[in-house]
């Protein structure tokens, strides 16, 4: 009887679930994914637990989502080397484990078929998905490109990915070690790849550059690619030890090479976020650790300088809000600071948050100022269309305010605030449909100094009238 009695109930288990199966029409009806309403109205979708990162900590957690136009939907990879699509209203389509690392990069081709995504892991690999299936059609090991030292944790990351109108990607990879003086090493490199996976060229062909490599970009209209340094341990003896390499896009020759000299009180010249080419492929904006905004023609030369954040001496300590994007728009060239930062250790507190922290900067091609909006918290990924920006509110470390985590729109034109939507732990990546009416951006927890957990992994739909 007791026997009958537990199959029985398996068996109303197995009907009640196929029924639900039924009535919802997805896939995966009793996922933990699927979407809900939020507070404001938005659509929420949990993507799992990870560790809680100090508020604090540099490095934090990582999180990625794009557009995905064909299907309507957004493209999700998290920290755990997982990639989704979610649609509109935040149900899950499929899902898909990628290797043992964390998810750090990702572009689209032209036409939103193709994903390439990029992780940190022992192989480093870049993988090449199908966007709108799940299914994945190739992927390449990072340590081909620059090794591998398990034994010393030097993992190998694909930092950043471009890719051209024929889908040929090109992908920075690099790793560092640190030896028992606190002393970093670095291996970086450029790879291309065309839409198959096969090797196009690297760059330098035949050895690693001893810089950190974490930018590349590339310009059809030019018929160039770009990558740019950002070594915080920098020797004079570096092989590799200039700011800005142009290379052929379709050979990958070394064209040009710029060195940036740079400003007291800092060693050199790093270029983390940027430069990006313009859309016709003529000029190159960048911005730099030590708070300036930069216009180079495509050859790398240096057209003017804007000084968004001056190194100050304040109480004995060096503090600056670091420069990191650098974009060219009709509305103007603009540029992005970080939070306010103690030069001798990133980590140390500063006696006062910089003015030109947080901020976006725009001035016109000639270098005529046009407007400066400071946000509450630094903006952590940034996209466009063509009437505004779409920013990712983090963290603001130095004034611990929480309530400044969240999606906030900027007018291009104005550099008035448009929309803010807020979240309740820091907002580390966004993206917005190219009509400007859907948003998405992915919130990560975090633990604050008092020993409060602010929100979760989660990703936000918002739908704007």
């Amino acid at each position: 009887m007791s026997k009958l009695k537990n199959y029985l109930g398996i068996l109303i288990l197995i009907l009640s679930l196929g029924a639900l199966y039924w009535i919802t029409g997805s896939r995966t009806p009793w996922h933990l994914t699927s979407g809900s309403g939020g507070p404001s109205g938005e659509t929420v979708a949990y993507l799992g637990d990870v560790q809680v990162a100090n508020y604090d900590r540099m490095g934090f957690t990582k999180a990625l989502v794009q557009y995905v136009a064909p299907e309507d939907a957004w493209l999700v990879g998290t920290e755990r080397a997982e990639l989704f699509l979610f649609d509109k209203d935040g149900h899950q389509l499929w899902k898909r484990s990628l290797g043992t690392g964390k998810l750090v990069s990702l572009a689209l081709t032209r036409d939103g078929t193709k994903a390439f995504i990029g992780e940190q892991s022992a192989d480093g690999n870049l993988y090449c998905v199908d966007a709108r299936t799940g299914d994945l059609l190739w992927q390449r090991k990072g340590t081909d490109a620059v090794g591998s030292d398990a034994g010393q944790r030097s993992y190998p990351m694909v930092a950043h990915v471009a890719v051209d109108k024929a889908d040929n990607v090109y992908a920075t990879v690099y790793r560092f070690l640190m030896n028992k003086r606190g002393e970093r090493s670095y291996n970086g490199r450029m790879v291309s790849l065309d839409a198959k996976g096969g090797l196009r060229y690297q760059f330098p062909p035949d050895e690693a550059m001893d810089s950190w490599v974490n930018w590349c970009d590339v310009s059809d209209a030019a018929g160039l690619a770009m990558i740019s340094t950002c070594s915080y341990d920098y020797r004079t003896d570096m092989k590799y030890g200039d700011t800005i390499y142009v290379l052929d896009q379709q050979t990958g020759k070394l064209l040009h090479h710029t060195l940036v000299p740079p400003v007291p009180p800092f060693d050199n010249t790093v270029m983390r976020c940027s430069p990006s080419f313009s859309p016709d492929g003529q000029y190159l904006a960048g911005s730099s650790s030590d708070g300036r905004a930069m216009l180079f023609d495509n050859t790398g030369k240096l057209l003017w300088t804007r000084v968004m954040s001056k190194p100050t001496l304040v109480d004995d300590a060096w503090i600056n809000a670091s420069g990191r994007d650098g974009v060219v728009l009709p509305q103007g060239v603009l540029f992005t600071t970080i939070n306010t930062f103690n030069r001798e250790n990133w980590q140390l507190p500063t006696p006062v948050e910089h003015p030109g922290d947080n901020s976006l900067f725009v001035w016109d091609l000639d270098g005529k100022f046009k407007y400066q909006f400071r946000a509450e918290g630094t903006m952590e990924a940034l996209e466009f269309t063509d009437k505004v920006v779409a920013c990712a509110i983090g963290r603001n470390v130095r004034n611990h305010n929480y309530k400044a985590h969240g999606a906030l729109l900027v007018d291009l034109d104005t550099g008035k605030q448009v929309q803010f939507w807020p979240t309740e732990g820091p907002l580390q990546t966004i993206a917005i449909s190219p009509d400007g009416r859907q948003v998405a951006g992915i919130e990560a927890p975090a633990v604050t100094p008092e020993g409060k957990i602010l929100g979760a992994y989660r990703l936000h739909i918002w739908k704007r009238e």
